[in-house]
């Protein structure tokens, strides 16, 4: 599956605080994209939707910066996903044509139950499961 780059560069971002993570402590926007290697414009606007879905919040003044409004451990890449595109996980609708055959039923069907299986997991992993792998070098991840 190919994630689109808004969604990657949006794990990255709420990986980076997390890894970072002290309740209500900022960290600068440039922190962050050099250390994911975001580009800054690309950022804000992700940053903007995150906090519009009360993921991060943000904080002015020379001390500013973004931070997560809640613990790595209550933030999933579900909730980011949605935050960011939710369109990625939505499952199938069934058509509503006249003429839909029982194959065409059978595949939504077996899609809706990949969208599910997907959203399962998705809502399973953690910000803090992840960095704990990134901790302990398991970089890899079995289905």
């Amino acid at each position: 599956m190919k994630l689109p780059a808004k969604i990657d560069y949006a794990y990255k971002a709420i990986i980076e605080l997390a890894i970072r993570y002290k309740a209500d402590t900022p960290i600068q926007l440039s922190v962050i994209s050099e250390a994911q290697d975001i580009p800054e414009k690309f950022l804000i606007q992700l940053l903007l939707r995150l906090k519009s879905a009360n993921i991060t919040n943000s904080s002015r003044g020379m001390s500013g910066g973004y931070y997560l409004t809640r613990p790595p451990s209550q933030i999933s890449l579900a909730d980011v996903v949605r935050a960011i595109d939710d369109s990625i996980i939505e499952a199938p609708k069934e058509a509503k044509c006249p003429k839909v055959s029982d194959a065409d039923k059978l595949i939504s069907r077996i899609w809706g139950d990949i969208a599910k299986d997907t959203i399962k997991r998705l809502e399973e992993m953690t910000f803090d499961k992840l960095i704990s792998k990134i901790g302990n070098h398991q970089l890899t991840y079995q289905i």
